[in-house]
């Protein structure tokens, strides 16, 4: 796009697209619903550039204060999620990484660049009562034996953001993708005034998983699933909160005819999950909010102009799962 159409005119894009996509009707309608929080999920790129990796951009910061204003006037807080950080703390796509590694626990470099982005980030929200908190690493996922160079620089983020925030919740996810604990309950891993976030995706939600029917064994296994990922914060009597959790949706191109059938079974799967979630009096947030047609609580119209203007892209990365995530490959 950068090199077809120039620079003014793709930042303009950028700037009408983060603006167009998140207002300040969805904020309304988001709380609404009686939700009173949402994970902004940010990219390291946003702040900071690989060809200029000592610098801040700070005209970037624009774009999360207007989303924490326009959650403000709605009555909603903001955790700030460091979705993709550099060299990627993990080796999916979702993390803007593209390797078959995660290069964040490889150089000390990346491990600079992104204290320096949360030391930012401290620096301009420390103070505002709208932010809910940091949630300093999304999914991260370190091969080390009891992921020692995660829990290593988590210790190492905490110190930089406390030395600047000393309030601010800071939120911790599991090693593998938020699942696993197991690595901080072998090293006894605290920080004052943090939460440890589980992503609780139970595999009732996503293609070739199993079918929900809603049998004892079918309610027991989403239960073990989320007993075993919030165990950490259960040891540790600090609050659970389910960043993550949600189902893909069937359609007529993936599930054939039968795709509300499909769909009707999962919702009963996520269904189970938020009365869980109920009975043991758990903060979450869903994955996600907008989307377009994969798993977002509201998403275009598949006839939009978006959708046909890019339907033959789309078919593409599906039937070669070229996003990995909500395939059936």
């Amino acid at each position: 796009m950068l090199s077809a159409i120039g620079k003014e005119k793709y930042d303009f894009f950028w700037s009408k697209f983060y603006e167009y996509f998140y207002g300040s009707a969805d904020a309304h309608w988001f709380s609404s619903l009686g939700l009173n929080l949402i994970r902004l999920a940010i990219n390291y790129r946003h702040l900071n550039d690989d060809l200029e990796p000592q610098i801040i951009k700070e005209e970037a910061f624009r774009h999360i204060d207007r989303v924490i204003r326009l959650n403000s006037e709605a009555g909603i807080y903001t955790m700030i999620d460091l979705h993709a950080a550099p060299g990627g703390q993990n080796f999916d796509w979702h993390s803007d990484n593209h390797l078959p590694e995660a290069l964040l626990w490889e150089y000390k470099e990346f491990q600079d660049r992104t204290v320096m982005i949360w030391e930012a980030i401290a620096k301009r929200y420390r103070g505002n009562p709208w932010v809910a908190g940091y949630n300093l690493l999304n999914e991260p996922t370190d091969k080390d034996p009891n992921a020692a160079r995660l829990l290593s620089f988590y210790s190492r983020l905490a110190a930089a953001v406390r030395k600047i925030d000393p309030e601010h919740i800071l939120c911790f996810d599991g090693n593998t993708f938020g699942a696993d604990f197991r690595a901080f309950e072998a090293a006894s891993f605290t920080c004052d005034n943090a939460i440890y976030s589980c992503h609780d995706y139970a595999t009732y939600g996503f293609p070739n998983g199993p079918i929900y029917r809603g049998t004892d064994q079918d309610r027991q296994k989403i239960r073990k699933g989320y007993e075993r990922k919030a165990m950490y914060s259960k040891a540790t009597n600090t609050p659970i909160w389910n960043g993550e959790f949600g189902i893909v949706y069937a359609t007529p191109e993936t599930d054939g005819a039968d795709f509300e059938a499909v769909n009707a079974c999962r919702y009963e799967a996520l269904s189970e999950q938020l009365r869980i979630y109920r009975e043991d009096r758990i903060s979450w947030t869903i994955w996600l909010y907008k989307d377009i047609g994969v798993q977002g609580m509201v998403f275009t119209n598949p006839d939009s102009a978006w959708n046909t203007t890019f339907a033959e892209s789309l078919q593409r990365k599906q039937k070669h799962a070229l996003d990995f995530w909500g395939t059936d490959e």
